[in-house]
């Protein structure tokens, strides 16, 4: 029996494979470590910071301080311009360093800068929300400089602010890793000024997002019948190109086939008027639904108009459009009227030519034109 039993024990290895003793190693410190108590760092972060066990083990791993002293002085600063305590959580999770940075000497001059170039409010607190390695930038070196090349390019502190508003990683990354790519991409291929300077503030991110193929999608543009960069529709038709997958284009041809319009008509459509294509299939069916069923047009007139399509169907075609039936009824529609008048021009002037003159006739009419742009306001089609 002994025999056998050495021989057994023989057989077996003396030593562990190295797998398992680092599995056992690591199932030990484990156990070790959540039978300690946490330290000062991860308690204040959790129970005064309000960041969940795993964040705060995070940032303290990353941050180093034994009293709440630092990190109560970064906290008020925060609070003093207006952040909620889930903004100041966020960004003390994506941003570490900032719970233990000088208020005096990183956070206040950064912030009072931001403020006296515009950002103020909600909107100053979103901006670090959602970017807080701003606050780690240099002042002189990065903010002053990028904000000042945008603003420059802008023309005014108000369109920097709305550009960095949409895509904080100009000011983030600078203005010459953000926007000088793709700027010149646009003017090499003729883009006008004006074009440009439109896409740097409202739709940045979009183009930054596309630098890579911006090639590709202005020379698609040119293929789609926009034979001529320069012309100020060339820009919008361009992000029409740039968004949408061609699965998405097919859905919008079939919705105007509904009413008529063969392939080749939408993108006569499309050629005149970009928008009419950047609208869902939902707002094509419904906004053709009423002109042709309700206010008896023809659909070959809103293919020679395309840009009655494109408008808001809550907020503007259907209380103007009603508005005209009304007059119509009083008789007080003594001259026969262009739709492209009636619908495009500015509220104001549509008061003044059409309401506020027939006002003693037919009193109903404010109340009707006030009551459907009120009921227009919270549509879901923009």
């Amino acid at each position: 029996m002994f025999s056998s039993l050495s021989k057994t024990l023989l057989r077996r290895p003396l030593f562990l494979p190295t797998t398992t003793l680092r599995l056992i190693s690591t199932a030990t410190s484990t156990s070790t470590s959540t039978s300690n108590p946490p330290s000062f760092a991860v308690s204040y972060l959790v129970n005064s910071c309000g960041l969940s066990p795993e964040s705060a083990l995070y940032v303290s791993n990353r941050v180093a301080f034994e009293t709440s002293a630092r990190p109560e002085a970064a906290i008020k600063v925060f609070k003093s311009y207006g952040f909620s305590q889930s903004q100041i959580s966020r960004i003390i999770g994506r941003g570490p360093r900032l719970l233990v940075a000088s208020p005096e000497k990183t956070l206040l001059p950064k912030l009072k800068y931001l403020c006296s170039v515009g950002f103020s409010g909600s909107d100053l607190a979103n901006l670090i929300t959602g970017s807080p390695h701003l606050l780690t930038r240099s002042l002189e070196k990065h903010l002053i400089p990028n904000f000042g090349r945008l603003r420059d390019f802008l023309r005014s502190d108000q369109n920097a602010v709305a550009a960095i508003r949409r895509s904080p990683r100009i000011l983030v990354k600078g203005f010459e890793a953000t926007v000088d790519p793709f700027v010149k991409v646009l003017r090499d291929n003729g883009v006008r000024e004006s074009s440009i300077v439109w896409l740097v503030q409202c739709h940045s991110r979009r183009m930054i997002n596309w630098y890579d193929r911006l090639k590709e999608i202005v020379e698609k543009t040119k293929r789609m019948g926009f034979d001529d960069p320069s012309a100020a529709k060339f820009a919008v038709a361009m992000l029409a190109v740039m968004g949408m997958s061609e699965s998405v284009w097919e859905r919008k041809f079939d919705a105007y086939s509904r009413w008529g319009w063969c392939r080749d008509d939408a993108l006569s459509a499309f050629v005149k008027c970009p928008r009419c294509m950047m609208i869902s299939e939902e707002k094509i069916m419904a906004v053709m639904g009423f002109y042709v069923n309700e206010m008896g047009f023809e659909s070959s007139y809103l293919l020679q108009h395309p840009r009655l399509i494109s408008m808001s169907l809550e907020k503007r075609i259907r209380p103007r459009c009603l508005v005209f039936k009304q007059l119509s009824s009083h008789g007080l529609m003594k001259k026969k009227i262009c739709f492209t008048t009636l619908l495009t021009i500015s509220d104001e002037a549509f008061l003044v030519k059409f309401v506020t003159p027939h006002i003693g006739e037919a009193p109903e009419l404010l109340d009707i034109y006030r009551e459907k742009k009120h009921m227009g306001t919270g549509a879901l089609v923009p």
